[in-house]
């Protein structure tokens, strides 16, 4: 089986099976979340930010607007193209919830930190961090 094959049925299976992990459906919010930022989706990905979201990209990290992270991310999107992105571990308190990834992108590998948190309306990521390794 090639590497390629193995992937998308490792992937499949993890995306089939992170609902069952922490607290029932818990961390499933980290399913499409995932997706997009492997799809390069900004428009989708920014679906999922609150209206004001802490986004550190690299060297750049500001606190701003769902429109003014939607743009930075297709920004970094055009100039990263996603190849690969896996999630790795992640973590639940109360009504907050965290993922660590992996991301590769433009030929560079990437890690990435997601923090969620529910303030009444479903999970919103409220911090998304990009770091080169």
């Amino acid at each position: 089986m090639s590497i390629k094959r193995c992937f998308c049925v490792l992937t499949a299976l993890f995306a089939l099976l992170l609902p069952l992990h922490g607290q029932g459906n818990a961390d499933a919010v980290f399913v499409p979340i995932s997706k997009y930022l492997y799809e390069g989706d900004a428009q989708k990905l920014s679906a999922w930010f609150y209206d004001s979201v802490e986004l550190s990209i690299e060297k750049e990290s500001a606190v701003m607007s769902r429109s003014q992270a939607r743009l930075m991310m297709q920004n970094f999107f055009r100039n990263h193209v996603p190849e690969r992105f896996t999630l790795g571990h992640s973590a639940s308190k109360a009504h907050v919830k965290s993922a660590v990834g992996k991301l590769v992108a433009g030929g560079e590998r990437f890690d990435v930190s997601i923090f969620v948190s529910d303030r009444g309306e479903g999970y919103k990521i409220q911090q998304l961090q990009i770091q080169k390794e």
